[in-house]
């Protein structure tokens, strides 16, 4: 696997810039309570443009005439910290990495920037994370509106949001980060097959999940991706249902959506399979229309194609999977134009995925339309029907039953790959993993 050319990645957000100044923070550390952290995790976009994995950093870009600067903010290496907290790259780590022209001391940074900000036409920041240094650079430049300084020292007009920028840019995956995220699939296939096989009436949703996460932390990954969905029975019916500690039973299904992390590039799978292992005859009704919508929706991903047109062609094949249920009645085109089907099918087919799990990237472009379908986006497409046991317009069979399916979709130059394939959803394959012996994962 090719190291990451941050530099490249750097000077292509300069290209996209105005002549600005950038000032793209890291995450910081969050108290959970008392004396405790939550566990660190990366701002997505710093560590996009950095590869630093450290709180307390800030990346500043400078283009005035073309004249680029890049400056680093990190932290010291300081040996009693380190004895507490872990290693730190410091300052040489940093410059290595980012290939910076300076770097300094995070504790100089509010001093620095009042010297790097004047001289810009546009301030980039983000908008909406880091509001600690979204203001510092706010009030400072609306310190400079009123001091005198000379014409070439003015502080910028115009604040623009960087985030914009930088997501664009992370909407199209490089062959690294492409590998990545197979390498982080193989994890994430063992941890579903096994949990097939673990699944039976008695058993716990708590104790799938901690077999999910030992698998996400054991080979290939490196812990979950997000917080696991275990949910037997009605619980799949609740969307993000989290709680994951109720007993299984026997006749019920058990949606899990789960996926693991490498490098903080996630993978996100949906599968529902039946607890005792033998769906009953209603579950495969439901779960072969799932499928054949989620299989609809995937033979459409080409280069040029949209997320809206998967939708479009996921919520046909689930209108009519509800008229054949007898769920609803009419014709598709009235059930559609009239979103009858939402009640059951209440999300989305899919969402971008990459460094975050619901990958910060746009899926309108500037003059509205939706962004089109490039060889190396990776989607996720997961349709679902919901019956909850409440609902008392379904008939008495379907209540309780919740199926989505979801696959992590490559779009190639052919077409697309399926980054998931191996993991089992057709019936035969689902019913087989879960009559495997749990040891043989071990």
């Amino acid at each position: 696997m090719e190291l990451t050319n941050y530099k490249e990645r750097i000077n292509e957000l300069y290209s996209m810039m105005d002549e600005a100044i950038a000032i793209i923070p890291s995450a910081k550390y969050v108290q959970r309570s008392n004396d405790t952290d939550f566990p660190f995790w990366q701002n997505s976009n710093f560590k996009y443009l950095t590869g630093i994995n450290e709180p307390d950093c800030v990346l500043v870009l400078s283009k005035i005439k073309d004249v680029k600067k890049t400056t680093l903010f990190i932290r010291e290496n300081n040996a009693t910290e380190e004895m507490w907290m872990g290693k730190r790259l410091g300052l040489e780590g940093g410059r290595d990495l980012v290939d910076a022209d300076e770097v300094y001391d995070i504790n100089k940074l509010q001093t620095k920037l009042r010297d790097l900000i004047p001289g810009h036409d546009n301030l980039y920041v983000h908008f909406h994370e880091r509001a600690d240094i979204f203001n510092i650079a706010r009030e400072i430049t609306g310190e400079l509106f009123y001091q005198k300084r000379k014409a070439d020292r003015l502080p910028p007009r115009n604040i623009k949001n960087l985030a914009l920028l930088i997501e664009k840019m992370r909407l199209v995956k490089d062959q690294n980060e492409i590998l990545t995220i197979k390498k982080a699939m193989h994890a994430t296939d063992k941890a579903h097959r096994a949990a097939m096989a673990l699944a039976a009436p008695g058993r716990n949703e708590k104790e799938i999940t901690a077999l999910l996460d030992y698998f996400f932390t054991k080979d290939d990954s490196q812990g979950r991706a997000y917080d696991n969905i275990v949910a037997g029975g009605n619980n799949a019916n609740i969307l993000h249902y989290i709680e994951n500690n109720q007993m299984l039973n026997d006749g019920d299904l058990l949606l899990i959506d789960a996926g693991s992390h490498l490098n903080h590039y996630a993978t996100d799978i949906t599968r529902t399979f039946p607890v005792n292992g033998k769906y009953t005859g209603i579950q495969k009704e439901v779960y072969n229309i799932v499928l054949e919508a989620q299989k609809s929706a995937i033979s459409h991903v080409f280069e040029g194609r949209t997320q809206n047109q998967l939708h479009q062609a996921t919520s046909k094949v689930l209108a009519q999977g509800l008229i054949d249920l007898k769920v609803l009645s009419g014709s598709v085109e009235e059930i559609l134009e009239n979103n009858l089907h939402r009640k059951y099918f209440p999300h989305g087919t899919g969402h971008w995925l990459g460094l975050d799990v619901h990958d910060q990237c746009p899926y309108f472009e500037s003059d509205n339309e939706y962004v089109r379908f490039e060889k190396g986006m990776v989607f996720t497409i997961e349709p679902g029907l919901y019956f909850p046991k409440e609902d008392e317009s379904i008939r008495e069979d379907l209540k309780g039953i919740g199926i989505r399916i979801e696959d992590n979709i490559l779009v190639t130059e052919k077409g697309h790959e399926n980054l998931s394939a191996m993991i089992p959803k057709e019936i035969k394959e689902v019913e087989d993993a879960c009559q495997e012996d749990i040891s043989k994962f071990y």
